[in-house]
């Protein structure tokens, strides 16, 4: 009988966005050596247009929604009752894998500290090996208030007291464990897929001509807001569009509209991954702005990795794990957080195509060496062992 982990902590399996990615490519990595994954989430939050099972299997990923749906009901007292139905499931499944003796380990993706004392008690109440994936500096977001400012606190404070092992996604991370016992921690960067992007495109380009290409949250609109700036900075000396993969929001057509340049923005949200592939694929450039600040040098984007594996050239900055990965050899790199600078990379990557292929080249080459998820299969089925 096969030994299964459990991946728990998240709500929106297999839909969302960049954890949700890193959680379904951790678990296709871990089958890879041999091992079954069932992803436990507790409650649904998820439309009924979004059209996801309650159970089922995703790319080889087993995942249930313990509450016995994953649509987000309208009533409060329903929804309250459904988180408690799925937290009690929660140690059902826990239990029956145990029973059977093929529970070897759980792993932890949760943006919340009051889930981990949670799951290392089951951890230890079951005797299975706890491993908790960190990926954010929670303190360096400054716009959660009240509790959730408190369990972000705790979370960075404390989390790595509640796991037997952890992974972290940046030096940064890694450096905020105690040293004490720095040695349970090992680092997984960013991390994709990289056979998806090496499937033929069928589809029509999305954008005509030449455009650049950034992807990203829509929290994070003083960066989108940096991007618009930089392409209105050099938009005057080239043809080139700009494509923004992001959540089409107010703020964002207010801006766009402000912009003499609003003719050749275009926005796409809510597209399917294949358009995804598409467009970073048949983009002249990828960018990836990164600030001079905790929460920038603790996180790695996961569309790096997506950028690396599409074969384009990357646009980004010096702050964090790009230090660790990218040099002026194997991206357009720039030298701050800077508008002007940018604005001359986005130039160059367009007026010198020779350039931009060597680079895009040297880029898709590190990606594979660094950031391709099977890379790591060995080193989590190491975590579950008994030291």
């Amino acid at each position: 009988m096969r030994k299964r982990i459990l991946s728990v902590g998240h709500m929106e399996f297999p839909l969302g966005k960049a954890q949700v990615q890193r959680q379904l490519l951790l678990a296709r990595a871990i089958i890879h050596e041999g091992f079954d994954v069932t992803v436990l989430c507790r409650y649904g939050i998820h439309n009924e247009s979004d059209g996801i099972d309650k159970e089922g299997i995703f790319e080889e990923v087993n995942y249930i929604y313990c509450s016995g749906t994953s649509v987000r009901p309208e009533g409060i007292l329903k929804r309250n009752f459904l988180k408690i139905k799925g937290l009690f499931n929660e140690i059902y499944y826990y239990w029956q894998f145990s029973k059977r003796k093929q529970l070897a380990g759980v792993l932890v993706s949760t943006n919340n500290f009051y889930n981990i004392p949670f799951y290392f008690l089951l951890g230890k109440l079951f005797k299975s090996i706890t491993v908790i994936d960190n990926v954010e500096y929670w303190t360096a977001i400054t716009d959660h208030k009240g509790f959730d400012r408190f369990d972000k606190y705790l979370y960075d404070k404390l989390y790595f007291y509640f796991s037997d092992r952890i992974i972290c996604i940046s030096d940064f991370l890694k450096l905020k464990v105690p040293a004490a016992i720095r040695d349970k921690v090992i680092k997984i960067p960013a991390i994709t897929d990289f056979e998806k992007f090496s499937i033929k495109i069928e589809n029509p380009k999305l954008v005509e001509g030449e455009y650049f290409l950034y992807c990203g949250s829509e929290n994070y609109f003083e960066v989108i807001d940096f991007v618009i700036s930089a392409f209105e900075a050099q938009a005057e000396y080239t043809d080139t569009s700009l494509a923004l993969v992001t959540k089409h929001t107010g703020e964002l057509q207010n801006r766009i509209e402000r912009s003499n340049t609003r003719d050749r923005i275009f926005i796409f949200s809510g597209i399917p991954y294949s358009e995804l592939v598409n467009l970073y694929r048949n983009s002249q450039a990828l960018i990836i702005p990164m600030r001079n600040s905790d929460q920038d040098k603790a996180r790695f984007p996961h569309k790096i990795s997506e950028y690396c594996a599409s074969k384009r050239p990357i646009i980004t900055n010096s702050v964090g794990e790009i230090n660790n990965y990218f040099t002026k050899a194997n991206s357009f790199l720039c030298d701050a957080y800077d508008i002007q600078d940018y604005s001359k990379a986005m130039m160059l990557a367009t007026t010198d195509q020779n350039l931009s292929e060597t680079i895009a080249t040297e880029s898709y080459y590190t990606g594979i060496r660094n950031f391709n998820y099977l890379s790591y299969s060995r080193s989590l089925i190491d975590l579950y062992q008994r030291k």
